[in-house]
């Protein structure tokens, strides 16, 4: 089923996604993705949804964006619309209730916050076979993760492929270190 669903329409414009400075974290994982035309997409921690659109400007034919705040997905929905793009409300502890399969997931996790390791148990089930996940992981030197093994954050369900640190105050300030994963599900 590689083909749009029968009653989508083609957008007649782009969906915005000029955030300028606003949406660093969701830019730099843009440059990582795959090619995302004709692929389902799943954003995790979508906030805005910029994401989102640019997944539907890049030819994905289904955009899925969670997040657990309830305001983040109202200004998603108020931003732009699309027969490709759907929004939900839904809290990390329920990530269960997600079906897919899925070529592409996206997300952003901290690990102050987020049980990475139960979070993408759940998430490589959702992924078919040789899709995607796509992974941008806070990390603060004084929580301890340093000295964890990143291989035991992550499901064994992923191979690594890529591992990228990133640092810098234009990403999150109080944060410290971004690392930016890219994983394939084993098929």
């Amino acid at each position: 089923m590689d083909t749009n669903y029968p009653k989508m329409r083609e957008a007649k414009a782009p969906l915005p996604t000029s955030t300028g400075v606003r949406q660093p974290l969701w830019q730099a994982l843009s440059q990582k993705a795959p090619k995302l035309a004709g692929a389902r997409v799943l954003a995790i921690h979508a906030g805005d949804g910029w994401f989102c659109r640019y997944a539907v400007n890049q030819g994905a034919i289904a955009v899925l964006g969670v997040d657990h705040d309830a305001e983040a997905i109202s200004a998603a929905r108020a931003e732009a619309a699309s027969d490709r793009l759907r929004y939900r409300i839904m809290p990390d502890d329920r990530l269960d209730l997600l079906t897919g399969p899925y070529d592409v997931i996206v997300g952003t996790f901290d690990l102050q916050k987020d049980d990475l390791h139960l979070m993408t148990q759940q998430l490589s089930a959702l992924l078919r076979p040789g899709g995607h996940l796509i992974a941008a992981v806070a990390t603060r030197p004084d929580n301890g993760a340093t000295d964890m093994a990143i291989k035991d954050l992550f499901s064994t369900r992923l191979t690594i492929e890529q591992l990228y640190q990133v640092s810098s105050a234009r990403l999150t300030p109080s944060a410290g270190v971004h690392l930016i994963l890219t994983s394939r599900v084993k098929g």
